[in-house]
């Protein structure tokens, strides 16, 4: 199996990097974009919108990848595939899910920004087999202060709660899973969803 793993310049790689090595026989090409094709492609978390989308729309064959492979985008890298984000309005995403990114952990008494970065519960509201062998409710490691308001989505497969806002932590959209959180910091639950993510 052939997996693309992005990094912006500002992504910490090495743990998804370690992580799938862990799960399965895996061969990793990072920013190799002379390949028109790869089994998986992962977006990885940490790293500003702007910077993310500047460097995501110059990949060579992107429209190709985006299309033809399984794509995992973890925090930043779920971002991404939105339409825009209140971290920087003024550049647009991809626009794969027609939603905005929202700021979630805004205190409204001190006005400021308290990042979601803790263990936080994770609720499946619809069943994918992405999710195999996971509870209902499983907890997972976030980091960020922004994300996808749930509204009843069709997109979404589990929430979360976080400054009494409830968001999505799962999306899902054909080819892309979309995850808040970084299931390569979050344990044994964070390594099955790795894992079921390779075996699709």
């Amino acid at each position: 199996m052939n997996i693309l793993l992005i990094n912006y310049g500002t992504s910490n790689i090495n743990s998804i990097y370690n992580s799938l090595k862990k799960i399965k026989k895996v061969k990793i090409f990072i920013n190799n974009f002379e390949k028109k094709h790869y089994d998986k492609i992962i977006f990885p978390g940490q790293g500003h919108i702007n910077n993310c989308i500047n460097f995501v729309s110059k990949i060579k064959y992107l429209e190709n990848y985006l299309k033809n492979s399984h794509i995992l985008g973890i925090c930043i890298g779920y971002h991404i595939f939105f339409k825009n984000s209140e971290e920087d309005s003024k550049i647009n995403c991809l626009n794969y899910i027609n939603e905005n990114i929202n700021l979630i952990a805004k205190n409204c008494c001190l006005n400021t920004i308290n990042p979601n970065i803790n263990w936080n519960k994770i609720k499946i509201i619809k069943f994918h087999k992405i999710l195999n062998n996971l509870p209902i409710n499983f907890y997972q490691y976030f980091m960020h202060s922004y994300s996808s308001i749930y509204k009843n989505q069709f997109f979404s497969y589990a929430t979360s709660i976080f400054n009494n806002i409830t968001f999505n932590s799962i999306v899902i959209k054909e080819n892309k899973f979309l995850f808040q959180f970084h299931p390569e910091k979050s344990g044994k639950n964070g390594l099955i969803l790795l894992k079921n993510f390779l075996s699709l």
